[in-house]
């Protein structure tokens, strides 16, 4: 053991419990939150980028196409990378890399620019959600990793709530780039921040004390193993469950992710909304999602507090919530004003936020130690969907309509059924078969 680590030991055995998980935990929702503000920009200012650089949507879905491909590309070597390094530094990095590329992307003159900006910054975001999920994996005692996850989850929507009426007030006074700016500057800071105060596990930040840390550990992981980092890949394949937790967030992702890059130019072209106007309409099904992930960890944290099994406490949540999620997108077609229609967009999207909040925990449930390489593995499979969404969407929607997309999108989230409740959460994944 290191002097600063001895240090740091002798100075919490005369500490009363502290609270420094939460305040890690904040920061991570800070970080993610951050994350999502920059794709909230691309969004928010989809129609002055084609109008500007002269490209079609067809285009600009496969803008958020690259994007995406850069981030599945790269989930499982950062996943790796996450293990070996811990979160504090793939945090640091990722959250530098990214916020690099969204300057260079309000720099940019052209088409082809874009392509390569945004694949690069798809592979620098890609270690975000697997690293925040190791770290309260390693934080966390598992009766709090649901309202733990849902804050990385509740910062990272929460910045669709606030991001859609800050950036059409920031364009309409400094043009489409501006925002780009901004958050990449504001990303920036954030890692310098996140570096300096906090560390990948509770022993090694002097400002834990012996009792928090006794606390987190009493609930520790259940299974332990002596496998070198990679061994456990060949084993995991063979497993039903790993193969079911990446169809549920396959499908999840697929409905979240649409309105991640699609909502605000949908909302223009489908209905009437106007772009001064549509930072409000916008906000709507975000505050929604918002309050279900921070709901969603806590009503499974106190299920399971209450003696429900995992399985009962994350996946049966998540089944029920994605059916009252498909039935609202189907639902929403139906809708005659706007203001319906995106009332029942914001019930969808709420209820698929519980199944995308409560998929993390499952992961760290049914992944142990490894949560890293199973959080990595379903957020691939996760990003696949989301490459897919951005162009089928529009091509979808030029031959058959806006209303046939959320039809579609209605369709998939049966496939995240099926994967839920398949997935057996209540026991881990073993690296010995």
């Amino acid at each position: 053991m290191g002097n600063l680590e001895t240090s740091a030991v002798i100075k919490r055995s005369s500490m009363k419990r502290t609270n420094v998980r939460w305040f890690g935990g904040s920061l991570v929702l800070i970080l993610c939150l951050c994350a999502y503000l920059d794709r909230a920009v691309f969004s928010v200012t989809a129609s002055p980028i084609m109008k500007a650089l002269h490209i079609s949507t067809v285009q600009f879905g496969i803008l958020t196409t690259v994007f995406s491909v850069g981030y599945f590309i790269f989930q499982i070597p950062g996943s790796i990378l996450i293990e070996k390094r811990g979160s504090r530094i793939m945090l640091t990095i990722s959250l530098f890399l990214w916020s690099v590329f969204t300057i260079l992307t309000g720099a940019v003159g052209s088409f082809a620019g874009l392509v390569i900006v945004r694949f690069l910054f798809g592979f620098g975001e890609a270690p975000l959600f697997p690293a925040g999920n190791h770290f309260y994996a390693n934080w966390f005692p598992k009766h709090e990793r649901g309202r733990s996850n849902s804050l990385m989850n509740g910062g990272a929507f929460f910045s669709n709530v606030i991001g859609p009426p800050i950036i059409v007030a920031v364009v309409a006074a400094f043009g489409w780039r501006s925002p780009f700016y901004l958050t990449g500057l504001f990303g920036i800071l954030c890692a310098v921040v996140w570096f300096v105060t906090m560390r990948s596990r509770p022993e090694e930040h002097r400002r834990v004390s012996q009792q928090e840390l006794a606390y987190i550990r009493d609930e520790d992981f259940t299974t332990k193993t002596n496998d070198a980092p990679k061994g456990q890949w060949s084993m995991f394949l063979k497993q039903r469950s790993f193969w079911m937790i990446a169809l549920g967030y396959f499908s999840t992702l697929w409905v979240v992710q649409f309105f991640v890059y699609w909502l605000p130019y949908y909302l223009q072209a489908a209905r009437g909304v106007s772009f001064k106007s549509m930072g409000f309409y916008t906000a709507v099904p975000w505050i929604f999602m918002t309050i279900a992930v921070l709901v969603a960890g806590t009503l499974s944290d106190s299920l399971l507090k209450s003696g429900r099994s995992k399985y009962i406490s994350r996946n049966l949540v998540c089944v029920i919530t994605l059916v009252i999620s498909g039935i609202s997108l189907v639902l929403s077609t139906t809708a005659a004003s706007a203001i319906g229609n995106i009332l029942w967009i914001s019930l969808a999207l709420g209820m698929a936020g519980f199944s995308q909040t409560l998929a993390w925990a499952i992961s760290t449930d049914i992944g142990q130690q490894y949560t890293s390489t199973v959080g990595g593995w379903m957020n691939m499979w996760g990003f696949i969907a989301a490459s897919i969404v951005p162009t089928l969407a529009p091509i979808l929607a030029k031959n058959l309509g806006w209303n046939a997309v959320l039809l579609v999108n209605a369709g998939i989230t049966v496939l995240g059924i099926i994967g839920y409740l398949a997935v057996n959460s209540n026991k881990p994944l073993t690296t010995r078969i």
